[in-house]
């Protein structure tokens, strides 16, 4: 069964697909489009919505309700802030980086509700 330890760490690492996403539909220094338009930041809020109920979801499977909206939030402050920080820095690699790493956990967070779901 996966652990909570790795299911938190998926938790927190799913913030960043949709932060990336967030990112390009906007006017951003590094990445955003200015002229994204508001299909490309609908698809962006929904993808930020689904991403926020999949982490709390996960969060309060692995920790419990308190910790677990805690979480999914904190995840949100804490590796936004890292990533408007590294964007700025390294926009291709801090981009690349970013989505790959925020793939894998949303596919942590589905695979961790899962197991959850087929245990139970």
């Amino acid at each position: 069964m996966m652990g909570d330890t790795l299911a938190l760490a998926c938790t927190a690492a799913a913030c960043l697909l949709a932060l990336v996403h967030w990112a390009q539909a906007t006017a951003t220094r590094a990445w955003g489009d200015v002229l994204a338009g508001p299909p490309t930041q609908r698809k962006a809020w929904g993808l930020a919505l689904a991403t926020l109920a999949l982490q709390a979801s996960a969060a309060t499977m692995a920790a419990g309700p308190a910790a677990g909206i805690a979480i999914a939030l904190a995840s949100w402050m804490v590796l936004g802030w890292g990533l408007v920080l590294a964007m700025n820095q390294w926009p291709k690699g801090s981009l690349r980086w970013a989505r790959r790493i925020g793939a894998v956990g949303w596919a942590g967070c589905v695979l961790g509700l899962l197991i959850h779901a087929l245990a139970w």
